[in-house]
């Protein structure tokens, strides 16, 4: 058998371990990385630049929408 046929059944037999190996792990024991969770909210954002001001600070800053405001900032 040449190198090249050599390295494809070794490849082979990694693919079907590894394979094997998954099988029996529960999704919980697998590598699964978790979903992600969502937090429902009744705001509805609309994307616009919006300009708010820190009365704590004095700063103005921009904010990518209107929900992106802190509480304690006043929209302008």
């Amino acid at each position: 058998m040449s190198n090249k046929g050599k390295i494809y059944l070794v490849l082979i037999i990694l693919a079907v371990a590894g394979s094997l190996f998954l099988i029996g792990k529960t999704p919980d024991q697998a590598a699964v990385s978790p979903a992600p969770t969502i937090t429902p909210t009744n705001d509805v954002c609309i994307q616009v630049v919006t300009k708010a001001y820190n009365p704590q600070t004095g700063e103005i800053k921009d904010f990518p929408t209107p929900c992106d405001v802190p509480l304690s900032w006043e929209k302008i």
